[in-house]
């Protein structure tokens, strides 16, 4: 497994970012006319891998959907770079983003509110045949239907409405409607959140079988913990916008080396039976800071127990400790 930095023995990565932050400016209402900066990304760098699915996990507020968005370009970025498939796209004009825009598609976490309400499952789906391709009529009727059975949906639904649709169906209309293109990357931003724990394991199945089937790249962002270890090649940790720790997943899971990265899987549930094995509960303090005025130095030295005073004045570096393990601490834990 490599991560950001790291050569790839097959060549380079499917998708590159270096640096990149997203701001957002918020009004004040304190001093009219001016404004507030909402650091949501901060100076992330990560490389996905063709084939795999990079897990991006962190609470809620720590900027992993906006990094998605930012990834497939759905926001423009304040800084850094961010490459697919050897293009630089950072700074690319909507027509020269049109023809990307076919290999890299994002999965919703609300499928209702990411469906047209007011358009029949058919339309959806061969909206994007249409605005990207030449297909004949006939040619995006037989893909529109063979998108159906893909995701497991009966063809002679296609004339009903989302609204009719359970939420599990829902979101699978949202997977056909993203891979209609055949794209090489699929971001999917908390896909199964929203879902009935047996329906979540149905829909994680389905991820796994198409990525089988059509060598498809994921990027999947969530907050369940047993979800990412589920589906992940290597996993990411963010923390109030930046990547603190990244590598293989199971090695994170076994060994985190972030005291992040130990306090959010410490609160992983446990099936052993046998206290003597289980992991100790880790209980952080205090809330996460404002983005708005993120803390100097280390961002989550205020809730760490191994803090010192260099934590509180010098920002790591996300760097490589072990082969494939990237971390951003001055202590990493058990080293």
């Amino acid at each position: 497994m490599i991560g950001a930095g790291q050569t790839s023995p097959s060549g380079a990565p499917l998708l590159r970012a270096r640096g990149v932050s997203k701001q957002f400016r918020v009004g004040n209402s304190i001093l009219p006319g001016g404004n507030t900066v909402v650091h949501a990304v901060d100076n992330v760098s990560l490389d996905v891998w063709r084939g795999e699915t990079l897990g991006l996990v962190g609470e809620s507020g720590c900027g992993k959907s906006t990094l998605g968005r930012c990834l497939v370009r759905l926001y423009e970025i304040t800084a850094g770079r961010i490459e697919f498939e050897g293009v630089d796209i950072s700074v690319a004009k909507t027509r020269a983003l049109r023809p990307i825009r076919q290999r890299m598609q994002m999965v919703f976490q609300d499928p209702y509110a990411s469906l047209n309400p007011r358009r029949r499952v058919a339309d959806l789906l061969a909206e994007p045949l249409k605005v990207h391709g030449k297909r004949s009529r006939a040619e995006i009727k037989e893909r529109v239907a063979e998108l159906m059975r893909l995701v497991e949906l009966q063809p002679d639904h296609l004339n009903r409405f989302p609204h009719e649709f359970s939420g599990g169906q829902r979101q699978r209309i949202g997977i056909a409607r993203a891979i209609a293109l055949e794209p090489s990357l699929v971001v999917a931003d908390e896909p199964v959140s929203a879902l009935d724990v047996s329906i979540q394991a149905q829909i994680v199945n389905l991820f796994a079988d198409l990525q089988e089937r059509l060598g498809l790249t994921y990027v999947f962002i969530a907050h369940d913990l047993s979800v990412v270890r589920q589906v992940s090649t290597r996993t990411a940790v963010m923390y109030l916008g930046s990547i603190v720790e990244s590598g293989p997943t199971e090695e994170i899971f076994q060994s985190p080396r972030h005291p992040y990265s130990e306090a959010l899987i410490s609160a992983v549930p446990s099936a052993d039976l046998d206290r003597t094995n289980r992991r100790e509960r880790i209980v952080l303090q205090g809330d996460v800071p404002s983005p708005i005025n993120p803390p100097s130095g280390c961002r989550f030295h205020p809730r760490c127990r191994y803090a010192t005073e260099r934590c509180k004045v010098e920002r790591p570096k996300l760097a490589e400790i072990e082969p494939g393990r990237l971390v951003a601490c001055h202590h990493p834990v058990g080293m």
